[in-house]
């Protein structure tokens, strides 16, 4: 029996072709591991991306949060008593939707719930019904925020929160998840949260913001499910802080394993056509394309673990980069089969580009300190910027790589990959791998990877900023840069942890501390005199000498700018005063500035715990108080405080709110002090007096009342009132019955210092129909160290209408010859405790000779002040003295008594008969 030759040659064909077939659907098998490894590994990749777009988002509305809850006018109107809900509405208007893409928006009172509410941009009319929460979890809420410090410009806590809500068309409840930001409303100055309301930001995870995440992260679609639905190739869920999960983010992952199946396909085909020509091109093509896919698993694989090592050798925030680095290099040359490895770091000006660390594998060296500029390698750096990483085959010949030929070719670099390490949204450096021998074909997983490493540098990197960055913080926060000192906060904070230690605590540790604040006094004429750089010099020496003084324990704090506090420690009460009389002593020691001894003027108050008070913020407070009674002691000693001071303190402060509506209430009035000419004897003009009636506290002096109004600001309007009240008397004296009166009006320097005040003097001498020469405004000698460009401005155009300028208290204070040269004035006031000693004193008469001849010589009228005897006058006529007044010629009076006194007053006489 023969066979048949076909089927004889047909065996081996079909053995051929079932081999084939067999081999093929291997090499398929295969190549669907690999597509289902890459499809894996994008599904994972895609899901930490998601994760960070969700995390971005809550960063974003938490520090669109802060901008409005780390806010002092928001702290003020909104933290009081009874919230300005007025103000709210206005600034925290429906645009909030629109322009930050913020759907909620919610006031919290911890005790009366939701406040005001806006939704969608609309304020609710019943707020408290917008987030159905219970109670539980409205404390959960707040809870969250607290565990947080707000700080200005620094995002604060934000969660994700499940909420049903009514569907706007059908009216059927839905569920939402919303992105919630909660925080504190504090102050900018002082964010340290103690009480207050809250502010929630939320933003719902509708179907716009899924479709700007789809586009961001590169999907077709993404679904929001709250349960899982298995309809999609991938989810990621959200999680609620209690790790709950609330909802499912799902999607189809672009498989970039089908495009590699569907290259694969037609080959496939292309080899069963031609099964028998080119059966051994398939065989030899699908054990090439077996071993590539099995290199490509492996890599995938090392690279995959090798990422993880990448995050599991951060061992804790306070790790040094460095070490860090140091660590990983040689993970990274071996994952990726290169010769060198080394991670860079952009400078500040982005100019350079700085070596932290690398290896290079080979010699096993590790290097550091290498600089490239972008001024030698234009091209290099603008590579890098403009995309995610470079890739190059040929380094030698490339282009972009031109400047680094010399880099490359001395260490035989055959390939180079690149990729730029972004922190923040900024480049902040690169990580680069470099291969030697053979040219290396970047594989686009080796791109991926080392992209990818380059993520995780840049966490590393950005926690090892914002580290550095919480320290430099606390240090601003906490402490002086000018000295170093502790600052006021970190006073506050070590003083109640030393009371607490003693609230908590027997025996020896029951001692004593004391509260020491001390004031360099008169530094802004020190700065006047010597240069401001010589008192801060001195406020350096002063720090130094109380650090040098303190023990162990013991701490220096600059509470202000000329003012310091120190904490002392010691066995009793006595003990500590004797320690504040040895410290005051030693501190009063001149100093040397610019070569010359410089005698100090110190304040200083002392409060003592437990005897003034048991808690730290009062203890500074008495501190305070005693200091200002210090300032007030001629000897100048250190006072301790005792509780009067609480009363003094309580009427100065009631004096300076009342300040505020003193002129609107009426409480102000006038009171005149005639002068004379002492060469007539009769009335020239008169000076007017500011006098406060008030309605509770009675008659208020200047003294206790101007100062204030100085420190205040408040000075401005009150000097407003009084030059026109002034100026309106003033006419119609002059109308009535003596036309040349000339009306006198003290001035503050800080009203010279008002650039429109020149203007506002001319505006009311025009109003009522005063001539310029009918007014005269004084001041005081301290306008020679208060010498502003904008006080010389006022003081040239005042002159230049033809007002004068006296200077009152002439002799007590700063002015000198050279000054009144510089700025003539028309009058000086001799004060009274010089015209006191004469006649009878032979140095005092002297003094006030030389006085007068000095304004002679200088232009100016000469007025005796505090006349009080008819030798007095006598003796400033004799002697060319031109105006007199005190009370020889009248005590201030009020208008009518002023009007009758111009009436009925005879000239005086001032020469004797006899």
């Amino acid at each position: 029996m023969t066979r048949h030759p076909f089927r004889i040659r047909l065996r081996p064909g079909l053995l051929l072709a079932l081999l084939l077939l067999l081999s093929l659907g291997g090499l398929w098998q295969l190549a669907l591991n690999a597509a289902d490894k890459i499809d894996e590994e994008v599904s994972i990749l895609t899901g930490k991306m998601l994760e960070q777009d969700l995390l971005r988002q809550r960063k974003a509305l938490s520090k669109s949060l802060s901008d409005y809850a780390v806010w002092n006018e928001m702290h003020t109107r909104i933290n009081s008593d009874k919230p300005d809900m007025t103000w709210l509405a206005a600034n925290l208007t429906g645009s909030i939707y629109q322009n930050l893409d913020i759907d909620l928006v919610l006031l919290v009172d911890p005790q009366d719930g939701v406040l005001y509410g806006l939704d969608k941009g609309v304020r609710s009319a019943a707020p408290d019904r917008i987030l159905q929460l219970d109670t539980a979890q409205w404390q959960s809420l707040l809870r969250q925020a607290d565990r947080y410090e707000p700080q200005p410009n620094m995002p604060g806590p934000s969660l994700l929160l499940r909420q049903n809500v009514s569907d706007s068309l059908s009216g059927q409840p839905q569920a939402v998840i919303y992105i919630v930001a909660i925080q504190r409303i504090v102050a900018e100055t002082s964010p340290t949260p103690s009480q207050g309301r809250y502010l929630l930001f939320a933003k719902a995870l509708d179907q716009h913001a899924l479709q700007d995440m789809s586009q961001a992260n590169s999907l077709p679609q993404l679904v929001l499910n709250f349960s899982p639905s298995h309809q999609h190739s991938s989810y990621l869920s959200l999680q609620n802080p209690q790790s709950k999960t609330l909802a499912y983010l799902e999607w189809d992952t672009r498989r970039p394993g089908d495009n590699m199946l569907q290259r694969l396909l037609p080959q496939s085909l292309l080899l069963l056509i031609a099964m028998l020509l080119l059966c051994g091109l398939i065989l030899h093509f699908g054990y090439k394309q077996q071993q590539k896919s099995h290199l490509r698993s492996q890599r995938l694989e090392q690279q995959s673990k090798a990422l993880q090592q990448l995050v599991a050798a951060r061992h804790s925030d306070s790790q040094v980069l460095e070490e860090y680095l140091d660590d990983i290099l040689p993970l990274l040359t071996y994952t990726l089969n290169v010769g060198r490895i080394s991670i860079w770091k952009f400078s500040a000006d982005q100019q350079s580009l700085i070596c932290l660390a690398g290896v290079d594998a080979t010699d096993s060296v590790r290097f550091s300190g290498d600089i490239l500029t972008l001024a030698q390698h234009p091209l290099y750096f603008s590579a890098i910027r403009e995309q995610r990483y470079l890739a190059s085959d040929q380094p030698v010949q490339d282009e972009r790589l031109a400047s680094l030929c010399n880099h490359l070719a001395e260490r035989e670099i055959s390939a180079l990959l690149d990729a730029g390490i972004m922190v923040g949204g900024l480049q902040h450096g690169i990580i680069c791998a470099e291969s030697r021998g053979v040219a290396h074909q970047w594989q686009q997983d080796e791109i991926n990877f080392i992209c990818s490493a380059a993520d995780i540098i840049a966490l590393v990197m950005e926690s090892s900023a914002r580290l550095q960055a919480e320290g430099e913080l606390y240090r601003q926060f906490y402490y002086d840069r000018f000295t170093g000192l502790p600052n006021r906060s970190r006073l506050q904070m070590q003083l109640g942890e030393l009371i607490q230690q003693r609230d908590n605590s027997s025996g020896r540790d029951k001692r004593p501390i004391g509260c020491l604040m001390l004031s360099l006094e008169g530094l802004a004429n020190i700065n006047e005199l010597y240069g401001r750089d010589s008192g801060d010099q001195l406020i350096r020496l002063i720090s130094e000498r109380l650090e040098n003084l303190a023990r162990n324990g013991e701490m220096v704090a600059r509470h202000a700018d000329n003012r310091f506090a120190m904490l002392l420690l010691d066995d009793d009460e006595l003990s500590l005063s004797r320690r504040t009389d040895t410290l005051h002593e030693l501190l009063l020691q001149p100093v040397t500035l610019q070569e010359q001894q410089l005698f100090l003027r110190l304040s200083t108050g002392l409060s003592i715990y437990p005897y003034d008070t048991l808690h730290a913020d009062e203890l500074l407070e008495h501190a305070e108080l005693a200091l200002q009674m210090s300032r007030n002691d001629p000897g100048g000693n250190w006072v301790r405080f005792h509780p009067e001071m609480n009363e003094n303190w309580r009427r100065r402060h009631r004096i300076q709110n009342d300040l505020r509506q003193v002129v609107a209430r009426g409480e102000l009035s006038l009171h005149y002090q005639p002068y004379i000419s002492l060469k007539t004897g009769k009335v020239a003009g008169a000076e007017a007096l500011v006098r406060w009636e008030h309605p509770e506290l009675g008659r208020i002096s200047p003294v206790d009342f101007i100062p204030q109004a100085e420190e205040t600001g408040l000075i401005n309007p009150i000097g407003a009132w009084v030059l026109a009240e002034a100026i309106r008397q003033a006419v119609q004296w002059r109308t009535r019955f003596l036309s040349q009166f000339v009306i006198s009006v003290n001035v503050s320097l800080l009203q010279l210092e008002d650039a429109r005040f020149a203007e506002m003097v001319a505006s009311q001498l025009a109003t009522h129909h005063l001539p310029a020469e009918a007014l005269e405004l004084e001041v005081t000698e301290g306008l020679a160290l208060r010498n502003t460009p904008a006080i010389d401005s006022n003081l040239q155009k005042l002159r230049a209408q033809g007002i004068g300028i006296a200077i009152d208290d002439f002799g007590t204070g700063y002015a000198s010859f050279s000054y009144l040269r510089r700025f003539p004035t028309e009058k000086l006031k001799i004060d009274k405790q010089f015209l006191d000693l004469v006649p009878d004193s032979i140095g005092g008469s002297n003094l006030v000779r030389m006085i007068v001849a000095m304004g002679h010589t200088l232009g100016a009228s000469v007025t005796g002040e505090g006349i009080e005897n008819i030798r007095q006058a006598r003796f400033l006529a004799e002697h060319g003295g031109d105006y007199a007044q005190g009370y020889l010629i009248s005590r201030p009076l009020n208008a009518s008594d002023m009007e009758r006194f111009l009436i009925e007053t005879p000239i005086l006489p001032l020469w004797d008969t006899h």
